[in-house]
């Protein structure tokens, strides 16, 4: 009975077309083999290229990347004014933001957060004395060393601003996935900076090891980067990361 209603309505269609059977046929096969190609093109465009994500979610807000990214190499200066070169990452754990003195939110809340994440890491066995927690200005034209000095430390004397040279600055943040945008200035001068709100955490060996997402909470960071340390290298295989690199208007 289907048959012969699935016969009848190919007939009709052909008829009305004014289409043989087997044009009609070869139209389908055409449809159905251009089909079959575009499920594999689209799989070729939105599969990883291998089995590992680049980043898994260990815990909440808590991204890691089973494979650590090497940093561009750079040269910038921090706001005691001595030198900051890649080798200031080696030892130690560092969490990483890119901010700047003028911003009205992210960059002071952040560093609120660092300074309770500070306090909350000094009460654990291992302490603070492997851990470092720096600024990377993306407004070097107004964030001087001297302008980083009186504001950086203020959340926390050993807290670390740097700056420099705004190319530098640019290929650094370019490694690690942050951006950042300048906005046209006021007729007073004055002008924001949109920029990642991502905190970044660069294992020991100067790489990036982990990414830290909004909302920023210093007790969740903190259980975060304890899982880090545990899991670095063991190429455990949680959820993969949606998307990391969101700009913040500040």
């Amino acid at each position: 009975m289907f048959t012969r209603r699935a016969a009848h309505s190919r007939s009709w269609l052909a008829g009305l077309v004014g289409l043989s059977r087997r044009s009609l046929m070869a139209i389908m096969l055409l449809v159905i083999v251009l089909a079959v190609a575009a499920v594999m093109a689209w799989r070729a465009t939105h599969q990883a290229p291998s089995s590992l994500p680049h980043f898994v979610e260990v815990a909440n807000n808590t991204y890691m990347l089973p494979n650590p990214d090497a940093l561009a190499v750079f040269e910038l200066v921090k706001h005691d004014n001595t030198k900051f070169r890649n080798s200031a990452l080696k030892g130690r754990w560092t969490f990483l933001i890119f901010g700047y003195t003028f911003c009205p939110d992210f960059c002071p809340t952040t560093l609120i957060t660092f300074n309770e994440m500070h306090r909350l890491l000094a009460l654990q066995p291992d302490g603070v004395r492997d851990v470092q927690f720096i600024m990377v200005s993306v407004d070097p034209g107004r964030d001087t060393p001297k302008l980083l000095s009186a504001y950086v430390p203020q959340f926390n004397p050993e807290f670390i601003g740097v700056t420099g040279d705004a190319a530098v600055i640019a290929q650094l943040a370019s490694s690690v996935g942050a951006v950042y945008e300048k906005h046209a200035a006021n007729s007073a001068g004055y002008y924001l900076v949109d920029h990642s709100s991502a905190v970044l955490l660069v294992n020991p060996q100067g790489r990036l090891q982990g990414v830290f997402a909004l909302p920023h909470v210093a007790a969740d960071m903190v259980k975060g980067f304890q899982k880090i340390r545990e899991r670095a290298g063991a190429g455990s295989g949680p959820r993969p990361l949606a998307d990391l690199s969101p700009l913040k208007a500040s």
